[in-house]
């Protein structure tokens, strides 16, 4: 009867401490919600905005581009890829709308086109507030996005790609705010990449381009989010006469070093086995087709949707790209 009344003691404290964890961790989620949900801190650049042909520059001329970018974010993968917090976070979409001027000049440098491209994100996107993210109201203006140069090459067999650009803080950004529209922060990116042609008239093509960029300290804060690297690209089946291309696209977003400063959250992190560098990989169906004028092509438009996994430290779901691309060449 003792040692019946013993294991009814033991199982009891053994709920109450398994309670008591649950509700820690309730509680440290709710106080850093901002940091926990993401794991380390995001970067500017998203995931799966480039595809089967993104070594490529495109022919000289003068082009407006309108993409509409959604994550949805189903569940969040802690640093051992494992679903956590499902008992506080509920699934929630992330859009962005990017208006893009992109101009390829006939001017050379080294041999290839000069380029450069500015846009003007709009966003529901609160970076550091998951309660605010949910929200399908209230948009507002992000970080300005500027790459002053770009140099694209053309060969029988390859295209390559190179650039710089930059991501100005123009959006609304105050530390420890919850409706923040920007990242508080000047981020410097450096890209490059390729298309490779698999057959002479260039029907099969495969192709990547690296995005690395780097971060500034956020502001009013000791905290500098760690560099990251993005890789996107895919493989293809082109159609000239149509301007098309129909394949599979892919990006891999991870975080090459740590997040460092005073500010950053460590025990909490730690604490939800949510401390570690962020990475997700993603792969799905591309199709671009051309829009056509009394024989003339007048633009694109680009479709993409790609299923992520192996999330580490970073939400997963799916990323949907839809755009549309008005070219005047020269």
């Amino acid at each position: 009867m003792d040692r019946d009344l013993h294991c009814v003691v033991a199982m009891n404290r053994s709920h109450l401490l398994r309670a008591t964890e649950n509700l820690v961790v309730c509680l440290i989620f709710l106080l850093i919600a901002p940091v926990a949900v993401f794991g380390q801190y995001q970067g500017e650049n998203i995931r799966g905005d480039y595809g089967v042909n993104a070594g490529s520059q495109g022919e000289p001329g003068f082009y407006l581009i309108v993409p509409a970018w959604q994550q949805n974010m189903d569940r969040i993968k802690n640093a051992s890829g494992d679903p956590v917090l499902a008992s506080v976070f509920s699934a929630a979409d992330l859009r962005l709308f990017l208006p893009t001027i992109y101009e390829v000049t006939p001017w050379r440098v080294l041999g290839g086109h000069y380029g450069f491209s500015v846009t003007w994100p709009i966003t529901n996107f609160r970076p550091e507030s998951p309660t605010a993210q949910s929200s399908p109201s209230g948009w507002g203006m992000s970080d300005l996005y500027v790459s002053p140069l770009t140099i694209g090459w053309t060969t029988g067999r390859a295209d390559f790609i190179t650039g710089y650009a930059f991501d100005a803080p123009t959006g609304r950004y105050e530390a420890g705010a919850a409706d923040n529209f920007g990242m508080g922060m000047w981020s410097h990116e450096l890209q490059g990449g390729t298309t490779v042609y698999l057959d002479s008239r260039k029907i099969f093509s495969v192709a990547t381009s690296a995005f690395l960029e780097f971060h500034s300290k956020k502001k009013d804060q000791d905290l500098r989010v760690g560099p990251i690297l993005t890789l996107e690209g895919g493989a293809a089946y082109n159609i000239e006469k149509i301007g098309g291309a129909f394949g599979v696209g892919y990006s891999l977003q991870t975080k090459v070093a740590d997040d460092t400063g005073s500010d950053l959250p460590l025990t909490a992190l730690r604490a939800l086995n949510l401390y570690g560098r962020n990475r997700v990989f993603s792969i799905g169906p591309d199709l671009t087709t051309g829009i056509f004028e009394k024989g003339r092509t007048m633009g694109f438009v680009n479709v993409r949707y790609l299923w992520e996994s192996a999330a580490r430290s970073s939400f997963e779901g799916s990323t949907w790209f839809v755009a549309f691309n008005v070219a005047r060449l020269h």
